[in-house]
């Protein structure tokens, strides 16, 4: 088995020995992050180490790569008795997050997602891979005004039921929610060492309105098609909460039906999450955790024996509480996509802006260890599906 360690390579450098090290990637993040910082007293004839902002980079844990991109950032630092340095820096996809999109003229027509996608990588030399078909071909697609290559490739991707992630080895990849399971489980009293359950309501309505206009032809026209409107209620809301969405396009896209469901399915999902801290940063089998599998997730004062999708891993090391693995687990129809759609209004409660949540990897969420934590009644399962309470644990 590798050696458990948090590794930077620059220029065929390995570095190593930090003082506390954060490295975060997602489902959802079109780019991880790491934050990594040492401070080591002087020694005869030491020198700095010599990292700059753009060296490239990569990132290793326990010898597996997780990460190729850039330093955004490095910070080094010296007093009388010590010096150290703090590095700060993103997947290569970063780019796509920061800089504007730019092709031609800034329209496609008759082309699928993958060679938007591509057309708007190729000038950053980031590759593009793709899972499995990437739907039909749009009849045209324009660049917003002012829009970042991310945002255009996500708004296309979505439009087309797939998810804009990375990797891990600086290439952009179009996929959907993974069926792939962990070698391991979650377990309460096994390898779960601290847990958190998250209910809300805030993002989810009693009754989900979709209007627009849909697409006539030569036997549908007029009112039928000018007024289009369907609903879906959310049982579990017991007090009036509306809310109306307008549809993106007409035409070829879901009906007004399937996309009010849609809306309210994936509202529900989101709207429980679980955060779940392990020892260490692999698996028995010593692979790492990783984003957008399956994990059996068993704790019975959570309320928790569901199978759920990992949405967020976020590695950490430091020299009080040693490696530990900070999992957010949602229900796989949190990731659920639809054809057609851009994407739900929902607040980005898993992703973070852009497809990225802090760049700085939030040093807070891993130092919150020791808290006691509550579900629903003792005894009681917790649906990730809908949030509501089910039969006793089992």
């Amino acid at each position: 088995m590798s050696e458990q360690r948090i590794e930077l390579l620059i220029d065929g450098y390995f570095y190593s020995g930090w003082k506390s090290a954060r490295v975060e990637v997602g489902i959802e993040q079109a780019s991880g992050a790491f934050d990594l910082s040492t401070m080591d007293r002087w020694q005869q004839e030491q020198q700095s180490w010599p990292i700059y902002p753009g060296n490239a980079c990569q990132i290793l844990i326990a010898g597996q790569q997780v990460m190729n991109g850039y330093v955004d950032t490095a910070r080094p630092r010296i007093s009388k008795q010590a010096h150290g340095i703090r590095i700060v820096g993103r997947d290569k996809t970063m780019d796509l997050i920061d800089c504007s999109a730019v092709h031609k003229s800034g329209q496609w027509k008759r082309v699928k997602a993958d060679r938007i996608a591509r057309d708007i990588c190729q000038p950053f030399g980031i590759e593009v891979i793709v899972d499995g078909d990437v739907g039909a071909a749009f009849d045209s697609f324009n660049i917003e005004m002012g829009e970042r290559a991310f945002a255009t490739i996500d708004r296309a991707a979505r439009m087309r039921g797939m998810l804009v992630t990375t990797d891990g080895t600086g290439k952009l990849r179009l996929t959907r929610a993974g069926t792939t399971r962990a070698t391991d489980s979650l377990v309460e009293g096994e390898n779960i060492i601290d847990a958190e359950l998250e209910h809300s309501w805030k993002e989810r309505y009693s009754e989900i309105t979709v209007k627009g206009q849909g697409k006539g032809d030569a036997t549908t026209f007029g009112a039928k098609v000018a007024h289009g409107v369907a609903s879906a209620k959310d049982d579990v809301i017991n007090r009036y909460r509306p809310l109306i969405v307008i549809a993106e396009q007409h035409g070829s896209s879901p009906t007004f039906k399937q996309r009010a469901e849609w809306e309210r399915n994936v509202r529900r999902g989101r709207s429980t999450i679980a955060n779940i801290v392990v020892q260490g940063w692999t698996q028995k089998d010593g692979s790492l955790w990783r984003p957008n599998t399956i994990v059996s997730v068993q704790t019975h004062r959570l309320g928790i024996d569901q199978d759920l999708l990992i949405a967020r891993c976020g590695y950490a090391t430091d020299e009080r509480e040693g490696s530990f693995t900070h999992l957010k687990v949602v229900h796989p129809s949190a990731f659920e996509i639809l054809d057609g759609i851009k994407a739900t209004r929902l607040g980005s409660r898993i992703r973070g802006t852009n497809g990225l949540e802090d760049s700085s990897v939030d040093k807070d969420k891993y130092q919150s260890r020791n808290r006691a934590k509550g579900g629903g009644p003792s005894g009681s399962i917790i649906d990730f599906r809908d949030g509501q309470l089910g039969g006793p644990f089992r």
